[in-house]
């Protein structure tokens, strides 16, 4: 079946590329997991529009200009409207040049330094043309038409505008509208600054491209169960 073929080759993306250390977590909530790990049924089939299917990207780059710096590792995780996952999602370092990294200014070099990503990118076999192509392949796996699914993230305007530059395909192959958490979170300061969590409750990030991604998706999950009104269940039809 489409959806059997399709979890076989995502493991194989996972087992290849996918780091995920143990005792390191974004949030102190349960760690981000598909859905369908949790209950008796079978992995989900790709998404249609009418999923409300959500690409979460976080880049980690060189520098803030995406016309002069570079992407040095990307995260993606899909989820569909409800902000349940798919599956685990993917992670890829790109392979960079040790002149271009030494060009990095003091913020990015000290960060990525401590969290192993500098020397990560100087061991990557991943050249920036593979791991577009890959997530492409990813992204075209569970959300197959062009245009569906919905790019998001914290502050995605960020990494959108470096993807543009960098790998065009994969912003062409999804909708021009965009999640951004970040707003929401700036929204909630100024109304419901009340019902806000403790600054510590989203402290902890390594600024590690998946552990971002999944930190924007538990801050999501927060923001839908505490700040916004819950949906009237569907009404009956009368036959």
């Amino acid at each position: 079946m489409l959806y059997s073929s399709s979890l076989r080759v995502l493991r194989g993306y996972t087992t290849r590329s996918l780091r995920i250390p143990t005792g390191r977590s974004w949030l102190h909530t349960p760690p981000v997991r598909p859905w369908y790990q949790n209950a008796y049924m079978d992995p989900p089939k790709p998404l249609d529009f009418w999923a409300g299917p959500l690409v979460w990207i976080d880049c980690e780059m060189t520098g803030l200009n995406p016309k002069t710096e570079r992407i040095l590792e990307i995260a993606v995780i899909i989820t569909n409207g409800n902000l349940e996952l798919v599956d685990e999602g993917i992670e890829y370092v790109i392979q960079t040049e040790k002149a271009v990294l030494d060009g990095m200014d003091e913020w990015c070099t000290k960060q990525h330094g401590s969290s192993g990503l500098t020397q990560a990118c100087l061991d990557s076999p991943h050249s920036k043309d593979f791991v577009t192509g890959k997530v492409l392949e990813y992204i075209k796996t569970w959300i197959p038409k062009q245009g569906h699914g919905v790019l998001a993230g914290n502050s995605v305007h960020a990494d959108r505008s470096f993807l543009v530059e960098e790998m065009p395909e994969v912003v062409d192959h999804l909708h021009y509208r965009i999640v951004d958490v970040s707003s929401i979170k700036e929204l909630c300061r100024r109304w419901y600054p009340a019902r806000l969590p403790p600054k510590e409750h989203f402290s902890g990030s390594n600024h590690r491209a998946l552990d971002d991604i999944k930190g924007s998706i538990r801050e999501l999950q927060y923001y839908r169960e505490h700040i916004f009104i819950p949906a009237d269940p569907p009404k009956a039809k009368i036959p």
